[in-house]
């Protein structure tokens, strides 16, 4: 599984009130609570007999060669039904879960029952796993308690901190960050997000076309041979777009906000995995704007052109 899989696309479908939580991008390093309550009802995870403390996991972390990089994620952490060793039809139930940012990277712990199984999702905005868990109380070096999560199939930990003040999330180096709660919908996208395969890198993504409807869609031509191609897309895993920059292309899920080019122009901007496209359909007047603020005039996509494309992209 490649770095960042998940990270970009998880971000994506998170919504705005959750970004607002935690206090938007900037990513500030919360200052951690005094203390915290036991949390009343924290996701199922086997006994961890015999563990070091967590003052002595830090020691051995920190001898470490911090420099070297963290082995790649076996494809049996690429879906929580491969990490609880299940059929990919089993049901996935989400539990509980958390999203930060640490003024560099997103970081998101979300806990699933696969059958009788429990599994986590992690990512530190990099490195990204589904994986079966265990958890124990730790403290932190300025003794703010929090529950540390360890993860039985990768060398890895992330904690977090549910209280009266609000949430947590402590990275391995022990710093807090504050953060929000993820809602049932929003763990729920992030799944739908591993099964439709929908990738947040420049390469296309696997998204289940054989149920697929086109919605509307735009094309342009700079006139130096560059095509410029946006077009949207329902399928019964939710809505996706296809974005082509004239380099690269992709498909997959998206999200929308309103722009403004620096000579005025209001346009709809398209986020898709990490490609960006903008848009004006306006009556008789439709134009694309690409990244760099480039307008140009634009055509409506016929339905056949766009069906097309849908079959190009996925061979």
């Amino acid at each position: 599984m490649k770095k960042r899989f998940l990270a970009v696309m998880a971000a994506a479908v998170l919504s705005v009130s959750v970004l607002a939580a935690c206090g938007g991008a900037g990513g500030d390093k919360a200052a951690a609570p005094a203390q915290t309550e036991e949390k009343k009802e924290e996701p199922k995870a086997e006994e961890k007999k015999e563990e070091p403390k967590a003052e002595e996991k830090k020691e051995e972390a920190k001898a470490e060669d911090k420099s070297a990089e963290k082995p790649a994620v076996a494809e049996k952490n690429a879906s929580p039904t491969a990490a609880a060793g299940a059929a990919e039809d089993a049901e996935v139930v989400y539990v509980d879960g958390y999203y930060a940012n640490n003024g560099e990277s997103d970081m998101m712990l979300a806990f699933f029952e696969v059958g009788d199984v429990d599994v986590a999702y992690a990512t530190d905005g990099e490195y990204e796993f589904w994986s079966q868990y265990t958890v124990e109380q730790a403290t932190t070096d300025d003794g703010t308690e929090y529950l540390l999560v360890s993860f039985t199939d990768v060398d890895a930990q992330l904690g977090y901190i549910e209280g009266d003040d609000g949430y947590y999330l402590v990275d391995e180096d022990g710093n807090v960050y504050a953060a929000a709660q993820l809602t049932e919908e929003e763990a729920n996208q992030l799944y739908d997000a591993v099964q439709t395969g929908a990738s947040a890198e420049n390469e296309n993504a696997v998204v289940d076309t054989s149920d697929i409807t086109y919605v509307d869609g735009y094309y342009a031509n700079d006139g130096n041979g560059n095509d410029f191609i946006i077009a949207f897309y329902e399928t019964p895993n939710g809505d996706v777009a296809y974005v082509n920059d004239g380099t690269d292309e992709v498909l997959a899920e998206y999200t929308v906000e309103d722009a403004t080019t620096a000579d005025g122009v209001d346009y709809s901007l398209v986020t898709v995995g990490n490609l960006k496209m903008g848009y004006v359909a306006d009556g008789e007047d439709v134009l694309i704007i690409t990244e760099d603020d480039e307008v140009y005039a634009a055509a409506p996509l016929e339905e056949s052109e766009a069906e097309a494309l849908v079959a190009a992209v996925q061979q």
